[in-house]
């Protein structure tokens, strides 16, 4: 296990307790210490905590802050950042950190009065990935008589006093003035036992919230379309509206994390009202680089600023068996040809060798395009759009042309009525696949 240690009281606190707890639980503790380099005496702090562990015989890991912008939302990032890394490197699986149940308190209180919603109100979580906060039911004072009784001397920290901090004036001005309005009568009405009661009942609908979501996202979302070149993902037809929106927020913050995008509540906000608007199509950005896009009842989150390679496509030169690679749109087809290619799915074709006329070209839709049905010519546009595939699909299906121009085959949806074809038995078939392993 891995100690986050500053040298303040709940991490001098932590470190000594999970060291008397080692030998019975068979823990091997390192500690880290990140210096954000933000007071002058930081190198004195530093070098006072690598020597605190060396009397413990701790190991310990150090780390200097470079310069970063973004004040202390920035500062935190990069420690955490750095704990991850020197828990990988030691092969620690957990990292503790000494938030404790004032520290709960306090945050609960600053988002309540900042404005935040239900996972705002849960505050502090126990455990968030490969953290772990085993002080949050212990108060700062208890920790603060365990040290004394043990004759072991804290570093204090002075950014804990300093009242450019909100959160520095919340502890110690409207803490206190809330506490004197919500007075213990003894029972649990004081305000610590109704802001940790309010923490617990926001958990627990978290909790709620979050299983439905993942449940739905399971059952809703497959898997990204094979080839598809920028990865995107995609919720079927028809169910969104059917969910409150906190699930379906949920459902776009699941997603966008899965592309290692943490979505504002902003972003994640207007993804939501998007979803929500029975109009048709179109798109919205939610942040972090990727675009809600909707086309009929479809929706698919992608990359904003993605990047379609040209198409290649592919050339059938004569009636002699083969095979190529085409990619239309992106998505990536193995396709083959000859006398007995294909398996006769929607996904291949065979025509008489007498209604063509070679070279064949297997390429994507083009304006103008038409094809002879039963009932006719009909373009492809408007062939596709019965079909309801949505727009941004469209440059991604197989049409196989002739040399003399003709559509002979739209893949999955049409196949032409061309002369000759019920004649000889001479029979010429094309298949095609979308490759599901191209990692374009």
């Amino acid at each position: 296990m891995l100690v986050a240690l500053s040298g303040g009281g709940d991490s001098l606190a932590l470190l000594h307790l999970l060291r008397e707890a080692a030998g019975a639980r068979r823990l091997e503790l390192h500690a880290a210490h990140f210096d954000h380099g933000l007071r002058p005496d930081s190198a004195v702090t530093a070098a006072r905590v690598a020597q605190i562990c060396a009397e413990l015989g701790v190991p310990i890991r150090r780390g200097v802050a470079g310069e970063l912008t973004g004040g202390q939302a920035a500062s935190r990032r990069a420690r955490y950042a750095f704990l991850e890394r020197e828990a990988d490197a030691c092969g620690a699986d957990r990292i503790a950190l000494a938030h404790q149940l004032d520290d709960q308190l306090e945050t609960v209180l600053f988002r309540l009065v900042r404005g935040t919603g239900v996972r705002g109100l849960a505050g502090i979580p126990e455990r968030r990935g490969p953290f772990v906060r085993p002080l949050l039911a212990v108060r700062r004072g208890e920790l603060r008589d365990y040290l004394a009784s043990r004759g072991e001397a804290w570093l204090p920290d002075p950014s804990n006093r300093d009242r450019r901090y909100a959160r520095t004036r919340l502890r110690d001005g409207l803490l206190p003035a809330l506490r004197g309005v919500c007075p213990d009568d003894g029972g649990s009405r004081g305000l610590d036992e109704t802001l940790l009661r309010i923490a617990g009942d926001a958990r627990t609908v978290d909790g709620v919230l979050d299983r439905r979501a993942r449940r739905v996202r399971r059952g809703i979302q497959p898997a990204a379309a094979p080839g598809l070149a920028d990865g995107g993902s995609q919720i079927a037809p028809a169910v969104p509206r059917d969910y409150d929106p906190a699930v379906l927020a949920r459902i776009l913050r699941i997603m966008a994390r899965e592309r290692d995008v943490r979505l504002s509540r902003r972003g994640t906000r207007r993804g939501v009202e998007f979803i929500t608007r029975r109009s048709g199509g179109g798109s919205a950005d939610v942040g972090g680089g990727l675009r809600l896009e909707r086309e009929y009842e479809r929706y698919r989150l992608v990359s904003a600023d993605r990047d379609v390679e040209p198409d290649r496509e592919v050339t059938i030169e004569s009636p002699v068996d083969g095979s190529g690679t085409a990619k239309l749109g992106g998505r990536v087809y193995q396709v083959t040809w000859g006398g007995e290619a294909g398996d006769r799915s929607s996904w291949s074709v065979r025509l008489s060798t007498e209604a063509l006329s070679f070279p064949l070209r297997l390429r994507a839709p083009r304006p103008g395009d038409r094809i002879r049905t039963p009932v006719g010519s009909r373009k492809l546009k408007k062939l596709l759009n019965e079909r309801r595939v949505p727009r941004t699909e469209r440059p991604r299906v197989p049409v196989l042309e002739s040399a003399d121009g003709r559509v002979l085959w739209v893949a999955g949806h049409e196949t032409a009525v061309c002369p000759g074809r019920s004649g000889p038995p001479a029979l010429f078939s094309v298949g095609v696949v979308p490759d599901e392993s191209d990692g374009s």
